[in-house]
């Protein structure tokens, strides 16, 4: 999540602090969408006075639909993903990130990447006031990319203390790829990346051109409009919005409705790992 300090997911509940019901319902969260972690929408919303509970509650059912899976899947198929010149294996590995290493960093991208293009596209649905659209087809086996839970365990999530200044820095440096906020918050997929500050270094490296000419902003609210299309299929299988604290409501608005929140994370975690695909190969 993105674009808001005073929801900024770096301070937003971990994971490993959440108890009682937040803890049951993070994961019945990880179950349903197939996904390893919890990404900061519902960390945040933790913190807000019913607005977890009420939020999941009535979300879960677009899920179970299966609609959001398939959107994923037409997502990744229709839309096009900036993709700076091609990584070359050799200069990943010049740079200095790990042969050995790729495994692990594709399985965070892919983990946040799911997630965040999942909330996105069910979240419109959970906002949208617009009448219901015929539904996608789906099938019993989600095909989408991404498609479930990666078997390998993630790397930790790194905490502040944990991260040197100058790799921090790369961390600030990063966040504003796709974002027009003169103070963006720091996304936590670049976070969980700080385990290898030369990949960071690459990114921004490779990225900047494409944040200087407008392409990654207008990448960006294809990937908005995309989901704004989709959500009134997403919208006649959601419950409840009513028990919604206004607060709450207001926050996921923003999140999926701002170019520059996570809108942006999706578009820059599909290409950042297509960018990364000659490196898989070899070439």
């Amino acid at each position: 999540m993105t674009g808001s300090k005073s929801h900024d997911p770096v301070t937003a509940l971990s994971e490993s602090a959440a108890t009682g019901r937040t803890a049951e319902i993070f994961a019945d969260i990880r179950e349903v969408m197939e996904i390893p972690i919890i990404t900061s929408i519902w960390r945040v919303l933790a913190g807000m006075e019913n607005g977890l509970e009420s939020a999941w509650s009535a979300t879960r059912p677009i899920y179970e639909s299966g609609q959001p899976q398939a959107a994923l899947a037409e997502l990744a198929a229709t839309l096009e993903f900036p993709v700076p010149e091609p990584l070359s294996a050799d200069l990943l590995w010049s740079a200095g990130v790990p042969r050995d290493d790729l495994p692990d960093i594709t399985a965070i991208i892919d983990a946040y990447t799911r997630s965040n293009s999942l909330n996105l596209i069910a979240l419109y649905g959970l906002i949208s006031d617009a009448p219901g659209a015929p539904e996608l087809p789906t099938t019993t086996t989600d095909t989408a990319p991404l498609a479930v839970t990666n078997s390998r365990p993630l790397m930790p999530l790194l905490e502040r203390e944990e991260i040197e200044s100058s790799t921090w820095s790369l961390l600030e440096e990063i966040s504003f790829l796709g974002s027009s906020d003169p103070d963006p918050s720091i996304a936590t997929l670049w976070r969980h990346l700080a385990h290898w500050p030369e990949l960071l270094r690459l990114i921004i490296d490779s990225y900047s051109p494409l944040q200087g000419n407008g392409t990654l902003a207008a990448a960006s609210a294809d990937v908005v409009n995309f989901a704004k299309a989709n959500a009134p299929r997403m919208a006649r299988h959601r419950g409840e919005i009513e028990a919604i604290p206004a607060d709450a409501l207001d926050l996921v608005t923003s999140y999926v409705s701002n170019p520059g929140a996570v809108s942006r994370m999706v578009m820059l975690g599909h290409s950042v790992r297509r960018w990364l695909e000659p490196a898989f190969s070899g070439s």
